[in-house]
C-alpha cells in the first residue's frame, strides 16, 4: 500500500513538476532553470503528501528529518540532473521527453531513499549506517564525482588529428572500405578496428563518435584508477583518496593534447595489470573474474604496437624474480594475454593480409623520414620530469628490492618499457611520452604515501617533482592545430562536400580540417609521409630502388586520385615540416614530374594566390564525370 501511495504522489508531483517545466520551457528559462524550478516547487507538495499521507509519520517534523528528506531529494535530483546532461552532450537539448526520463529516474530513486532514510521505521538508523558506509567509500565516492566532472568539463575538447584519420577510416570500412587496400595505412589494424563499434554505438545513438570516445575513455580511465587502488589495497582512506585522483588525473587529463591516442590507450589499459602483477608478487588472492577482465585490457593495450610487448615481460620476468619457486605461469592474466595474441597473430594474416605486404615494406623503406634526432627527442619538457623522477628514487631509494612496495616497482617497469618504444620509434613526439610519464608519476604518487616519506624533506621535494606532470596539461593544453589559421580561410567557401587534394608531408594541413568543414579526402594516403625519406634520398643520397619505385609509385596514384576525384583545390606544401627534409626539396615540382598530374593541373585549373605555406590551385572548369574503374577510390565525407 505503501508503494501504491508513494506512486500517486510521485504521479500527481510529476504531473505538477512537468506541467511547470513545460511552462517555463515555453517561456524560454532553458533546460537546467526549467529542471530546478519544476523540482524546487515540487519538492514542497512531495514532502507535505508523503509525510503526512504516504508514511502517515506521526511525530512532530524535526530538523534532522528535514535535512535527511533534503538529503535525499538532492541525490535524486543529481541522478535526474546527470541524465538531464547526458541527453544534451548527445544534443538533444530543451526536449520535454529528456526531462520525462529524468523526472522517471528521480521518482524511483527518491521513494527507495525516502522509505529507507527519512521517513520509515529505524530511518535514522539506516541513515547513520548509510553515512558510515558513505564515510568509509569517500574516495570511491570522490572518484565518481570527479569522473563526471572531467566528463562535463572534456566533452567537447578538440581532438587530435591522428583519432580524427582513425574514425575516418572506421566510417570508411563500415562502407566497405578494405584496410589497408583501399587506404594506405602504415599502423597495425586494431586501432582502426576498435574504432568501428564506438562508430556503430555513436550511430545508433545520434551522437557524433568521437564525442562517444571521450565519454568512454574517460569511464574506462576511472574504472583504471579505481582498480589500481583497489588491487594496491592502501590502509589509509587518504592515500587511497589520493591515489584514485592522481591516477585518474594522469590517466585521462594528463594527455589531454593527444587524447585517445595508442600511448593513452595503452596506459590506461596497462596500469592496473600492472598492479595486478604487484598484488600477485605478495601472494594475495585475485578474484578470477578480475583477473580475466584486467587480463583482457592489457592485452588490447599492449597489441596496440608491438613495441609494447616488452612490457609484461619484464612484468613477469620481475615476478619471477620476487616469488622464485611461488611463481605460477598459467594465471587468468597470462591465458588471457596468450590467447588475445595468439587470435591477433591469425586475425591480421587473415582479415588485413595487405599489412604485412604492403604496409610493412613501406615502412621499411620510408617512414625514417620522421626520425629525430637525439637532441630534439631528450631536448623535450617531459624529458625533465622524467630525469626527477629518476633522482628522487636514486637520492630516497623505494624503486626496487625486498623494502620496495611492489606497486612502485611494477609501476617503474610500465614505465621503463614505455621508455624503451619511446627511444626505438626515435620521434620524440609528446604522444609517445605520456605512458613513460604516466606510469613514472603515479609510482612516484604511490611512494609518496608510504610510511618512510613522512618527513619535511623528502615530501616536500616530491610533491614539487610530481606537480611537474600535473601541471604538464596547463602547458600543452588541449589539442591544437596551428596550421589552422593559414588552411581554414583557404578551405572557408568551399561547399560541403568539394574534394580536396592536398599534397603535404604533414598530415595537420588536412586533418582534421577536412572533417570540420564537411569536406571529402579523395586520397588513399593519410598525408606524404615518405615525403622527408625521398627528398632526403634525392637531394643527400643514396636514393636505392626501392624509394624510387616508392617515389614512382605515389606520383601515379596521386595523378588517378586527381582525375577520379575532380577537387575543387589542389594544395601543394611549400615548405618543409621535418628536419630530414632538405629545405631545397620542392614538393609541387615532384608531384610535377607526373605528365598526367602536369597536363590535368594545365587544363582545369589555376593558381591562385599561395599562402605562406602553400601553393594554391583552384579548379575552373566543371568537375569531370567519375571514371569507371576500379582504381578510383570511394569514400563517404563527414556530411553523408
Amino acid at each position: 500500500m505503501t508503494i501504491l501511495k508513494f506512486s500517486l504522489v510521485g504521479l500527481l508531483n510529476t504531473a505538477f513538476g512537468f506541467s511547470i517545466i513545460l511552462f517555463a520551457l515555453a517561456l524560454g528559462l532553458g533546460d537546467y532553470a526549467a529542471n530546478a524550478l519544476g523540482y524546487g516547487l515540487g519538492l514542497i507538495l512531495s514532502y507535505v503528501a508523503n509525510r503526512y499521507w504516504t508514511f502517515a509519520v506521526r511525530e512532530p517534523m524535526s530538523a534532522a528529518e528535514l535535512a535527511r528528506f533534503g538529503a535525499a531529494a538532492a541525490l535524486a535530483y543529481a541522478a535526474n540532473l546527470l541524465v538531464v546532461s547526458i541527453f544534451r552532450m548527445a544534443g538533444w537539448i530543451d526536449q520535454p521527453v529528456v526531462h520525462l526520463v529524468g523526472i522517471t529516474l528521480y521518482s524511483a530513486l527518491f521513494y527507495v531513499l525516502s522509505r529507507l532514510l527519512v521517513f520509515g521505521d529505524d530511518a535514522i538508523g539506516r541513515w547513520k549506517r548509510g553515512v558510515g558506509v558513505a564515510t568509509r567509500r569517500l574516495p570511491e565516492i570522490a572518484l565518481c564525482a570527479a569522473a563526471i566532472l572531467t566528463l562535463i568539463l572534456l566533452r567537447d575538447i578538440p581532438i587530435t588529428h591522428d583519432v580524427v584519420w582513425q574514425f575516418w577510416i572506421a566510417r570508411q570500412m563500415i562502407n566497405g572500405a578494405v584496410l589497408y587496400r583501399d587506404i594506405v595505412e602504415i599502423n597495425p589494424p586494431l586501432w582502426f578496428w576498435s574504432a568501428v563499434p564506438i562508430h556503430h554505438v555513436a550511430q545508433w545513438l545520434h551522437i557524433p563518435p568521437l564525442r562517444l570516445l571521450v565519454t568512454a575513455v574517460i569511464g574506462v580511465g576511472a574504472t583504471s584508477a579505481l582498480l589500481v587502488t583497489h588491487l594496491a589495497n592502501f590502509s589509509s582512506p587518504i592515500a587511497r583518496l589520493a591515489t584514485m585522483l592522481l591516477a585518474l588525473w594522469l590517466m585521462v587529463i594528463a594527455p589531454l593534447y593527444d587524447f585517445g591516442q595508442r600511448e593513452h590507450l595503452a596506459l590506461i589499459c596497462a596500469l592496473p595489470y600492472a598492479a595486478l602483477i604487484a598484488r600477485r608478487s605478495v601472494g594475495s588472492a585475485v578474484p578470477a573474474a578480475l583477473a580475466l577482465l584486467i587480463g583482457m585490457a592489457a592485452a588490447y593495450g599492449f597489441a596496440l604496437k608491438h613495441y609494447f610487448a616488452l612490457i609484461p615481460i619484464m612484468l613477469e620476468a620481475w615476478l619471477i624474480l620476487r616469488v622464485r619457486r611461488k611463481w605460477r605461469a598459467v594465471r587468468p592474466e597470462t591465458v588471457t594475454l596468450a590467447v588475445a595474441a595468439l587470435l591477433y597473430g591469425i586475425a591480421v594474416p587473415v582479415f588485413a593480409p595487405a599489412f604485412f605486404t604492403h604496409a610493412v615494406p613501406m615502412v621499411q623503406t620510408a617512414y625514417h623520414g620522421y626520425e629525430a634526432s637525439w637532441d630534439m627527442m631528450l631536448m623535450r619538457p617531459w624529458f625533465v620530469i622524467w630525469v626527477s623522477v629518476i633522482a628522487f628514487f636514486l637520492t630516497y631509494g623505494g624503486a626496487f628490492g625486498k623494502t620496495a612496495k611492489p606497486l612502485v616497482s611494477t609501476l617503474l617497469i610500465v614505465a621503463i618499457g614505455f621508455a624503451v618504444a619511446y627511444f626505438v620509434q626515435q620521434k620524440g613526439w609528446l604522444y609517445h611520452s605520456v605512458p613513460i610519464t604516466g606510469a613514472a608519476a603515479l609510482a612516484m604518487g604511490v611512494r609518496l604515501t608510504m610510511a618512510g616519506m613522512r618527513r619535511m624533506i623528502p615530501i616536500t621535494l616530491g610533491l614539487a617533482m610530481l606537480a611537474l606532470p600535473i601541471l604538464l596539461p596547463f602547458a600543452t593544453g588541449p589539442y591544437l592545430n596551428f596550421f589552422r589559421a593559414e588552411i581554414d580561410p583557404v578551405l572557408a567557401n568551399l561547399p560541403k562536400g568539394s574534394p580536396v587534394f592536398i599534397a603535404a608531408a604533414d598530415p595537420m594541413w588536412g586533418w582534421p580540417t577536412i572533417e570540420d568543414h564537411g569536406l571529402s579526402w579523395p586520397s588513399r594516403f593519410y598525408a606524404y609521409w615518405m615525403i622527408p625519406a625521398i627528398a632526403h634520398a634525392e637531394v643527400i643520397g643514396p636514393n636505392p630502388p626501392q624509394l624510387q619505385a616508392m617515389a614512382e609509385q605515389v606520383r601515379t596514384e596521386a595523378a588517378i586520385e586527381i582525375r577520379c576525384s575532380s577537387p575543387r583545390l589542389i594544395l601543394f606544401e611549400r615548405r618543409r615540416n621535418y628536419t630530414y627534409q632538405p629545405a631545397s626539396f620542392d614538393v609541387r615540382a615532384f608531384f610535377l614530374r607526373n605528365r598526367a598530374i602536369r597536363s590535368y593541373l594545365a587544363l582545369h585549373y589555376r593558381e591562385v594566390r599561395p599562402s605562406p605555406s602553400l601553393h594554391v590551385y583552384r579548379r575552373i572548369t566543371a568537375p569531370d564525370p567519375a571514371p569507371h574503374i576500379s582504381q578510383c577510390p570511394k569514400f563517404v565525407h563527414a556530411a553523408s
